[in-house]
């Protein structure tokens, strides 16, 4: 029984290395026919529209509305999603309640008055009611937030 060990591990040696090999000679390749061109003067672009896409706002932003519900009696919320491109400033921002920013991609900072706060990637900051302020993308990437807006009616 001894004896019969170097064996077995030979044969099961030689046995996983002619599994491993490929033959060669029976490649197959699977040809696809190419798209049809399309003449210089179609203009039938795809009719596609997204049910939620971001629209230009006043303030410089690509914003649109993610969310709204009222909360608790005489509360409202509305969640919003903001873009700003690489190297551009917003106008002036004021918001109808207080709001939290939070940081989705990119970096910028936020001036209120004479303060200025440093968005990095993951940050959560609190904007008073009403309070005045300008978001600067100072990135490479664009400045993706999600904005939560909470009023009371």
């Amino acid at each position: 029984m001894r004896g019969m060990t170097p064996l077995v591990c030979v044969i099961l040696l030689f046995s996983a290395a002619s599994c491993n090999r490929r033959p060669t000679d029976k490649r197959v390749d699977i040809k696809t026919a190419l798209l049809p061109e399309i003449a210089a003067d179609d203009k039938a672009f795809s009719a596609y529209q997204p049910t939620n896409a971001y629209a230009a706002s006043a303030n410089g932003l690509l914003e649109r509305t993610v969310f709204q519900a009222d909360t608790a009696p005489g509360t409202h919320i509305d969640v919003r999603d903001w873009k700003l491109p690489p190297g551009k400033q917003t106008s002036a921002i004021t918001l109808p309640g207080a709001a939290f920013i939070e940081v989705r991609s990119g970096s910028g900072t936020l001036m209120s008055g004479a303060q200025t706060q440093q968005l990095p990637l993951g940050a959560f900051v609190s904007v008073s009611q009403d309070q005045s302020f300008t978001i600067t993308n100072s990135g490479q990437l664009v400045l993706t937030m999600r904005v939560y807006v909470v009023t009371g009616r």
